[in-house]
C-alpha cells in the first residue's frame, strides 16, 4: 500500500509541474505592470501579477522538490515546501487585502534595488529616511481554515528549515543510540510527498481554478480543474492513511504522534474549504 501511494504521489507531483507550466506559458501575463507602463497607473491588477509570480516561483521550486524526492532527501524537500506554503499564504492574503499592493509589490522591489532600507524592527524607509511601510510576518497572512492547522504545520516545516535539534532523530537513532550520526536515514517519505501536494494544490486552486481566469482553451481549463479535483480526492485517502499510522505510537513518540494526528485532521478538514471556483 505504502509503495503504491508513493508512486501515485510522485506521478501527481509531475502532473502538477507539467500542467502548471502549461498554464504559465499560456495565461500568466503581468497585467498590473502593463497598466503601469501604458497608463502610468497602479491598479489592483497587480494582485494578478503577484499570483502569477508566486505560481511561477512555486512551480520552479516544485521541480527542485521532485529531484530531492528522487534522491530520497525528504527533509530538504520539506524545507522547500515551507517556501511554497508562504507563497500560498501571501497570495491569499493579498487577494483579500488589495490595499496592501504597496507592501507586497513596491516595497520589496525598492528594498531589493536598495532604493529603500530596512531597520531591525522591520520598518521600511526611503532615501529621505521617511518610514513608508513595514515587512509583515506570514503569521498575519493565515485566513479561513488555514488558521486551524497553521501553527502546528508551520512549526513542523520550520524545524527542518532551521538548525533545530528537534529533528535530531532524522540523523540519529534515538531508540537504539550508538553515538553515531547518519546522513542516509529515510525520514518522512510519505509525509513529505503529501505535504507538498497539499500545499501546491492550495496555491494552484486559489490562483488557477477561479472564475474569470483566461485559459488557452476549454480543454486546458478542464484539465486544470480536473487536476485539483483529483488531488483533493487523493489527499483525503492519504491523510486518512497517515492518521491511522500515527495511532500505533511507540512510547517515546506518543505525544508527538498525538500532535501530528491533530495537525493532519485539521489539514484534511481544510480540503473542504473553497479556494477557487471548485464546488465542494
Amino acid at each position: 500500500m505504502k509503495e503504491q501511494y508513493t508512486r501515485d504521489m510522485d506521478k501527481l507531483i509531475s502532473k502538477f509541474i507539467r500542467i502548471s507550466k502549461k498554464f504559465i506559458d499560456t495565461s500568466a501575463f503581468s497585467y498590473g505592470i502593463a497598466d503601469l507602463i501604458i497608463y502610468n497607473k497602479v491598479t489592483n491588477k497587480f494582485t494578478y501579477d503577484y499570483e502569477y509570480f508566486a505560481l511561477t516561483k512555486s512551480t520552479k521550486t516544485l521541480e527542485s522538490i521532485r529531484q530531492l524526492i528522487r534522491i530520497e532527501k525528504f527533509e530538504d524537500s520539506i524545507i522547500l515546501t515551507r517556501s511554497i506554503f508562504e507563497n500560498y499564504l501571501s497570495c491569499r492574503y493579498l487577494n483579500q487585502n488589495e490595499n496592501k499592493i504597496k507592501e507586497f509589490i513596491f516595497n520589496p522591489l525598492g528594498l531589493a534595488l536598495a532604493y529603500y532600507n530596512l531597520d531591525n524592527k522591520g520598518n521600511v524607509f526611503n532615501r529621505n529616511k521617511e518610514k513608508i511601510g513595514t515587512i509583515e510576518n506570514p503569521t498575519k497572512f493565515r485566513l479561513g481554515k488555514d488558521r486551524n492547522y497553521y501553527y502546528k504545520y508551520y512549526d513542523f516545516l520550520s524545524r527542518f528549515t532551521h538548525c533545530n535539534f528537534g529533528v535530531m532523530d532524522c540523523y540519529y537513532d534515538i531508540e537504539k543510540p550508538n553515538g553515531m550520526f547518519y546522513y542516509d536515514k529515510i525520514n518522512y517519505d510519505i509525509h513529505s510527498r503529501l505535504f507538498i501536494i497539499f500545499t501546491f494544490t492550495k496555491l494552484f486552486e486559489h490562483i488557477v481554478t477561479v472564475e474569470g481566469e483566461e485559459f488557452k482553451d476549454i480543454a486546458t481549463e478542464k484539465q486544470c480543474y480536473a487536476l485539483v479535483e483529483e488531488s483533493l480526492k487523493f489527499q483525503e485517502e492519504i491523510f486518512t492513511y497517515l492518521i491511522d499510522h500515527h495511532c500505533d505510537s511507540k512510547e517515546i513518540y506518543k505525544f508527538s504522534d498525538k500532535r501530528m494526528k491533530e495537525m493532519l485532521k485539521e489539514m484534511r478538514k481544510s480540503l473542504k474549504e473553497e479556494l477557487g471556483n471548485i464546488k465542494k
